[in-house]
């Protein structure tokens, strides 16, 4: 049996529903459903019942998701192992969208100046949370996150970086004041958000739990998990929007948006670069010059480990 099956009935019981278990998956909903009604099939017997909303496992189900936690465990230890083999040949790299918009094309242009010819390049985007597992798991050799999150990197070799501010922004024909607001100046309008588990939606329900308000009480708000679109938007004045200052930084210096603070809301997040293993130890290495573009980009020392 092939591990994405497994995988799949992991991630369905780790999110408890379908449709959460298809966004970490990246497939549809259908699909899941499909993946898991083949185990069922290939096993003979039913692993997850449904309790309400969520799904809970059979005892059959038990059986089945604990060894399928090892199995899936090996096969990472497999990956990783095959991976040192031989000299890294390849850079696998996986960030927060933010940054994958705002600063990803400028690294990677100045990177394959240098090394246009190495041969397997990996460029992702995933929410904070997934990033961190994914990193623990050895999945990619780089990542960077903006994140609101208490994560705990001790396990992780770890660069602080400079960190990143989040601000309504709006088009200026909403005619909205700029700078700090009346917060039901904002209320009143629709507010455009990420899904669940983006850094800027958690930080923003974050905020307004603060005030004792939620995301209803905006006039309404709609989900859009594309960035590009959420800028769109909001510069055609459908509606406002919490995000990276870093983002629309230059719609704002032409007039096309104004920023927007409230008092006592959080604004920063934080960023930071984790490392895999011992990768950045080699000079030389195309990784290292990657570490180093990052770093010195934010204005951090370059690494000469």
């Amino acid at each position: 049996m092939e591990s994405i099956y497994l995988k799949t009935l992991v991630e369905v019981v780790k999110a408890g529903s379908i449709s959460k278990a298809a966004d970490v998956l990246c497939v549809t909903q259908p699909a899941v459903t499909r993946r898991i009604k083949f185990i069922e099939e290939q096993y003979g017997y039913p692993l997850l019942d449904r309790d309400g909303h969520v799904f809970i496992l059979t005892d059959a189900g038990r059986l089945v998701y604990e060894k399928a936690e090892k199995m899936l465990a090996i096969e990472r230890e497999l990956l990783a192992g095959l991976k040192s083999i031989h000299e890294k040949k390849s850079i696998a790299f996986i960030c927060t969208p933010t940054f994958g918009v705002v600063h990803l094309p400028t690294v990677m242009r100045e990177f394959m100046m240098e090394y246009n010819d190495l041969a397997d390049l990996s460029f992702m985007f995933d929410m904070p949370g997934n990033i961190v597992d994914a990193m623990r798991d050895g999945m990619y050799d780089l990542a960077v996150l903006e994140h609101c999150e208490c994560f705990d990197f001790s396990d992780l070799s770890t660069v602080a970086m400079p960190g990143d501010d989040m601000i309504f922004a709006s088009s200026s024909a909403l005619a909205l004041s700029g700078g700090v607001i009346d917060p039901d100046d904002l209320f009143a309008q629709t507010v455009f958000i990420r899904k669940e588990g983006c850094c800027s939606r958690t930080l923003l329900e974050a905020n307004l739990r603060e005030i004792g308000r939620t995301l209803s009480d905006f006039r309404s708000f709609v989900v859009v998990d594309d960035l590009h679109m959420i800028v769109q938007a909001t510069r055609d004045g459908q509606g406002i929007s919490f995000l990276s200052r870093e983002l629309v930084q230059d719609q704002i210096e032409t007039g096309q948006l104004r920023e927007h603070l409230i008092n006592g809301f959080r604004h920063h997040r934080n960023r930071t670069l984790i490392i895999h293993g011992d990768h950045h130890q080699h000079p030389k290495s195309p990784l290292n010059y990657f570490v180093n573009i990052l770093t010195t980009r934010f204005g951090l020392p370059a690494n000469k480990k």
